[in-house]
């Protein structure tokens, strides 16, 4: 009985880990998509920190993501970006990143 709650134990927080890393990617690409990072030919941007974040009112999660754009010419900027979702029957939804 026990080596089945600990499989049971084991093969939850593998499944919990694998959606985590689903709304990172989720995230991240959002991210790429309202800063215009992923379509700009000599901007590069390293994530400097993502982690979940108390998420707005209407809103079931919040993910803020911190990162450093460098721009050919420009130099670097700092963003911090917050991305919100909603829970849906299957998994969660974005509805919107806000970055400044």
């Amino acid at each position: 009985m026990k080596k089945l709650l600990v499989f049971a134990l084991l093969a939850s927080s593998t499944a919990f880990a694998g959606r985590v890393d689903e709304i990172q990617i989720m995230t991240t690409e959002d991210v790429e998509f309202t800063l215009n990072l992923w379509n700009t030919p000599g901007r590069t941007y390293e994530i400097t920190y993502q982690n979940f974040t108390p998420a707005s009112e209407g809103h079931d999660l919040a993910v803020e993501t911190k990162l450093i754009v460098t721009d050919a010419g420009q130099g670097n900027q700092e963003w911090t970006c917050v991305t919100q979702f909603v829970k849906t029957p299957r998994f969660f939804e974005i509805t919107k990143t806000v970055c400044h």
